[in-house]
């Protein structure tokens, strides 16, 4: 079989299935939101061409895909794609059309039929066009795609709750230098398919595989036929990435017409196990499944990979623990989003951005609020690094019982699709829903009851959290914390000395991209020039803060903190944002901070800012050091040396370790040297503080001043607004700016006894 189109190619699963990419050129033009007539009607005259798997930003606004109304317009319409291609005449029972990927609403036609509607972004659909499809002829394939802004609330405040959110998707206007106020992606932006085959077809497997070498298999098939059909299911599981033993069976099957789950269990002897990277290796497993018919013949194959690996998460009030593979795991993250336009994204890129947080030291990424490319997930569970997987809500939703229904769909195709992957070890169903402390609807009422029932039913092999940040309290659905001491709630990163809890998920600090990447673009550089001699500045604090930060958690781990997730690994954008890389992947200096930081055997000194505790030994590794020395050397302002010396201290694998208090006059600590040397006198890990009793304070105008056009903070410009000018009740514009801001500082921080919480949001509404 063959596409008479010269741009399209074949790939063949198997002997009796096509599966056929319809690559090329869209033609594409503009339609009004609400229009009623069939696209298939419309006349083309101001149609042009997009590329195929490509974000309609891009092509219309290749050079401002950042900023601006032009984008805003883009989002005011709808768009109605089409293309033509020929098939030759082949076999076949049945013909679907595949779509890997539409951002965000799509309505299709195929010949003048219509096939039917989708929403999501990340979701696969298909539809059935056996039938439908023409022959040695041309086939007319239209999609009409929208992806609408929400409607302002008109009680609400910028940026967190000025829309009640109606898509089911994070990436979009996420403001505050995360994603620009104009940017909502929209498009074709992965590849459709036409599949033609014999009726039969392997359409989903899921794996749960456990230490001891069990896998049990559930496979989904369909048999689209009208006959029975009877044969054999065989199954070979093989190492994909080492040289362990695997395990195969043939299993007789009889599928009457109509879609069946049909589970079966295999055992690996001494299964090799997937580790993250910093505690062993990332082995997998390929499992191939082929339905096949009595003349040997395969009528369909798939395939996935999934290695063998446990997770869990100890969840009590006074400590969290990861587990892998029953051991316990620390984890040193940092939140990710591959790209602004995830059309963008390849897997080179992805390989770099990965690469790059392996460097850093870090083993785990969180997906936030997104699905990122399955290309993504593939190399995390090559890589060995672990991931925190975000749903698509974000802040403040819809609270109706419809849009509950469509989230529900939505994240019942994002676990489906994304079980096997070993890498992923939590599901989380909503980001900060309670942004707005009083606005509970979405955590109380529609959808994350509902969303956290389904994911705990649908895979219980996974801890669950039914949302992220501000819930610190519910420990057994959620209990990480968001903290930003030193950044949006207080002036004195050290604040976050007095602070416990039991896993952190977000603390950061943004900072301004280098001066080369924000002079490429003249609408940016000429709101932010103004930082052209501070840059370097606002970076060192940025270094000290999340030095501070994660130095802190990790101490934690001896009384029972999990880990962290920094916020944020790299810029999407080039201007000021959390990354510790700017969007060109130029290190910030938060980087080289994150990356001494996170060091897996690592040495530290606690202080609180004003002067020092004791000296400390954190070791994530599963590695025990029986002797070491720890050395110290204390100088002050002048370069004399004031305190040195060392000891021999015995190291346990997978523990913090408070080795000695110390004493030492802040006065007299002008620079701190730490050391930690092997027997021979290698050393393993160092540590150096600067002046540490004398704490950066948080940057001028942040982090209120506020760029509306960039979406990002801009620190001392003197003509920027507040950010917490940005309201609409008019009461609150009474109060004096200074006033506000501090307000809603504090406010934001949610040190707030949970039921007057409550109490409070029903009673205002």
């Amino acid at each position: 079989m063959a596409f008479m189109n010269k741009t399209n190619h074949m790939i063949t699963d198997t002997l009796h299935t096509q599966r056929v990419q319809l690559s090329g050129n869209w033609q594409v033009h503009p339609l009004p939101l609400d229009h009623t007539i069939p696209p298939i009607d419309c006349p083309l005259d101001d149609a042009f061409m997009v590329p195929d798997s490509t974000h309609l930003q891009l092509v219309l606004h290749p050079d401002k895909p950042y900023w601006g109304e032009h984008l805003r317009a883009i989002n005011q319409q709808a768009w109605v794609y089409r293309r033509s291609f020929t098939v030759q005449v082949v076999p076949h029972q049945r013909a679907r059309l595949q779509f890997e990927g539409v951002d965000y609403f799509a309505s299709v036609w195929l010949n003048g039929h219509w096939l039917g509607q989708h929403e999501g972004h990340f979701a696969p659909f298909s539809f059935d066009v056996t039938g439908l499809l023409r022959l040695n002829e041309e086939n007319h394939l239209v999609v009409q795609v929208s992806s609408p802004w929400d409607t302002p609330n008109p009680k609400g405040s910028y940026p967190s709750d000025h829309v009640l959110r109606n898509l089911v998707k994070g990436l979009y206007e996420h403001g505050e230098g995360l994603i620009p106020p104009n940017v909502n992606p929209l498009g074709i932006w992965r590849p459709v398919f036409l599949l033609l085959d014999q009726g039969l077809s392997i359409d989903r497997m899921r794996v749960r595989a456990n230490t001891d070498g069990e896998a049990a298999l559930c496979l989904t098939l369909t048999n689209a036929t009208d006959a029975v059909w009877s044969g054999t299911l065989r199954l070979d599981i093989i190492p994909e990435n080492h040289q362990q033993s695997g395990a195969s069976a043939q299993v007789s099957v009889h599928l009457p017409a109509g879609t069946h789950d049909i589970e079966h269990t295999l055992n690996v002897g001494d299964p090799g196990l997937w580790w993250p990277w910093d505690h062993g290796d990332p082995y997998l497993y390929r499992l191939t499944a082929q339905l096949v018919d009595p003349s040997e013949c395969a009528l369909s194959l798939a395939t996935e990979t999934f290695g063998f690996r446990t997770t869990r998460l100890e969840r009590t009030p006074e400590r969290f623990t990861y587990y892998i593979n029953d051991r316990p795991v620390f984890i040193r993250g940092s939140s990710y989003l591959p790209d602004l336009y995830l059309s963008r994204c390849t897997s080179e890129n992805l390989m770099r951005d990965i690469t790059l947080a392996r460097d850093a030291h870090l083993n785990l990424l969180r997906a936030h609020v997104h699905v990122s490319p399955p290309a993504f997930y593939d190399l995390c569970d090559r890589m060995g690094m672990l991931v925190w997987q975000d749903f698509e809500l974000n802040w403040i939703h819809n609270s109706s019982p419809t849009f509950e229904a469509r989230a529900r769909i939505l994240q019942k195709e994002m676990i489906a699709s994304l079980h096997n992957h070993p890498s992923i070890i939590t599901w989380s169903c909503h980001n900060e829903p309670t942004m707005i402390f009083m606005r509970r609807d979405n955590l109380e009422k529609h959808p994350d009851p509902a969303l956290y029932a389904d994911a705990l039913e649908q895979d219980p092999t996974r801890p669950v959290f039914i949302c992220s940040g501000q819930m610190e309290h519910d420990w057994k659905r959620a209990g990480d914390v968001h903290t930003y001491y030193g950044a949006i709630w207080t002036k004195q990163y050290t604040d976050v000395y007095r602070h416990r809890a039991r896993l952190y998920t977000e603390f950061g600090f943004e900072a301004p991209a280098h001066s080369s990447t924000l002079q490429a673009y003249p609408d940016c550089w000429d709101r932010l020039q103004h930082l052209a001699g501070q840059i370097e500045d606002l970076w060192a604090y940025q270094a000290e803060l999340t030095r501070f930060h994660i130095e802190h958690i990790r101490r934690l781990r001896a009384e029972g903190c999990a880990g962290y997730v920094h916020f944020w690994l790299a810029d999407l954008v080039p201007q000021v944002g959390c990354g510790a890389l700017d969007s060109n992947r130029q290190p910030k200096g938060g980087y080289e901070a994150l990356r001494r930081a996170s060091q897996p055997l690592h040495i530290a000194m606690e202080y609180d800012g004003r002067r020092p505790y004791a000296l400390w030994i954190f070791n994530d590794t599963p590695i025990s050091y029986p002797d070491l020395h720890v050395c110290w050397t204390v100088g002050d302002n002048g370069g004399k040396i004031v305190h040195d010396g060392n000891i021999l201290f015995p190291i346990e694998p997978n523990t913090s370790q408070r080795v000695m208090s110390v004493d030492w006059h802040p006065d007299a600590c002008g620079d701190v040297d730490l050391v930690l040397q092997d027997a021979n006198g290698k050393v393993l890990t160092s540590n150096h503080y600067c002046s540490p009793f004398k704490a950066m304070e948080r940057p001028q105008g942040y982090p209120w001043k506020f760029d509306p056009y960039l979406g990002c903070k801009v620190f001392n410009r003197a003509d920027a607004h507040s950010l917490a000018d940005q309201v609409t009740n008019p009461l609150i514009k009474l109060i004096p700016l200074a006033v506000r801001e501090s307000l809603i500082e504090w406010g934001l921080r949610q040190r707030f006894p949970h039921r007057l919480v409550q109490a409070v949001a029903r009673l205002t509404g």
